[in-house]
């Protein structure tokens, strides 16, 4: 299947060219992946069929079509999305799936070889963890036409759920020519066949997964069967892995630091959430708490070293100040001046201690 069959090269070189999607090559050169881009995530208004399919595209260099994952699908009830309402839904029951909490790990050949990438990336940690497990693992005998699909799971890689297991879990297959999929029994047989474990599959109304909220779980995905084409798909969340999905992926040190800075309370970052995560905002409090307390400490005893009149009153005495804290303590003068002038001083040790760098990176990345 050449990708022209899926959308014109003209439409795809525009998304590209407005940043909704990106190419990013294979090591040897002769594969590109086609995969949204962050601007995509944040502006889904211009989303359309192109994006939709960019998710995770792999191409060779004849615009041949090598693997196909799944199309970009949205949460139930999504008004920007109708199809996704309860009321637009088929009438016929869905395949309901577990929804995993790791990455989607698209399976491709090469060179006679399956390996794995991830959404966006042939060499990201997860793909290169996917394909040496797969290697180990499994004889991996898949049908010509088809790409599986994968769920990686292992405890680096997990964002809020935390599994008793490690390794590739078979989601589905896709036919490459139009995007339909395997039936659950068929799957099994692929799992089977492959030594991959598969997806878990439920037997439930949807209403009844709606309203569900489990623990160490993120949900479910419900998908309704098309023939010829890809199915309808939609995630259902739970409301208590959306809140600690939101507060892992969204959470750094900057967060913990304006918190203090502001006053407010940050025990509402540490309620009922995963043991790491608490400790790591503990770790923060204690270390800024403590860096404001060393600055105000020693602005203070900078403070009780000056022998002059410490109740300012005419230039002299503002002259003699200005000398001995520029020369004994200037890293704290703008401290100490607002110290004897009896005006506040939080604002600066807290601009002091703000951090920089790596620490502006969240607790947790969502998936490459």
């Amino acid at each position: 299947m050449h990708l022209t069959e899926m959308f014109s090269e003209a439409e795809l070189q525009a998304q590209m060219d407005a940043g909704m999607v990106k190419a990013a090559p294979d090591p040897s050169g002769r594969l590109t992946i086609l995969n949204y881009t962050k601007r995509a995530q944040f502006t889904p208004e211009l989303w359309n069929h192109v994006t939709d399919k960019c998710r995770g595209l792999i191409v060779d260099n004849g615009g041949n079509v090598v693997a196909r994952a799944f199309e970009k699908f949205w949460n139930l009830n999504d008004v920007n999305h109708p199809e996704t309402l309860m009321e637009s839904l088929p009438a016929t029951a869905p395949l309901l799936t577990r929804k995993l909490d790791g990455s989607l790990g698209i399976g491709y050949e090469l060179d006679g070889k399956w390996r794995v990438a991830t959404r966006g990336s042939f060499t990201s940690e997860q793909a290169v963890w996917a394909t040496e497990w797969l290697e180990r693992r499994s004889p991996s005998v898949w049908p010509a036409g088809w790409t599986p699909l994968f769920e990686i799971v292992y405890p680096d890689n997990q964002i809020v759920v935390r599994y008793e297991y490690s390794g590739l879990v078979l989601l589905t297959l896709v036919k490459i020519e139009t995007g339909e999929e395997v039936g659950y029994a068929e799957l099994l047989r692929h799992g089977e066949r492959n030594g991959i474990r598969v997806v878990e599959m439920f037997d439930r109304p949807l209403a009844e997964c709606v309203a569900e909220d489990v623990r160490n779980e993120e949900g479910y995905v419900a998908a309704w069967p098309r023939a010829g084409r890809t199915p309808l798909r939609c995630k259902i969340k739970y409301a208590n892995y959306v809140r600690l999905h939101r507060l892992l992926t969204q959470t750094n040190a900057v967060t913990v630091w304006e918190m203090l800075r502001d006053g407010l309370d940050v025990a509402e970052l540490t309620t009922d959430v995963p043991e790491e995560f608490r400790g790591w905002i503990d770790s923060l409090v204690r270390r800024f708490r403590g860096a404001f307390d060393a600055i105000e400490g020693a602005a203070r005893v900078a403070m009780d070293g000056y022998a002059g009149e410490k109740n300012i009153v005419d230039a002299e005495q503002k002259k003699a100040f200005a000398l001995y804290v520029l020369e004994r303590h200037k890293e704290l003068s703008a401290i100490l001046f607002a110290m004897i002038g009896g005006k506040r001083y939080d604002a600066m040790v807290w601009k002091m201690i703000r951090p920089r760098g790596d620490e502006e990176k969240t607790f947790r990345v969502d998936e490459p």
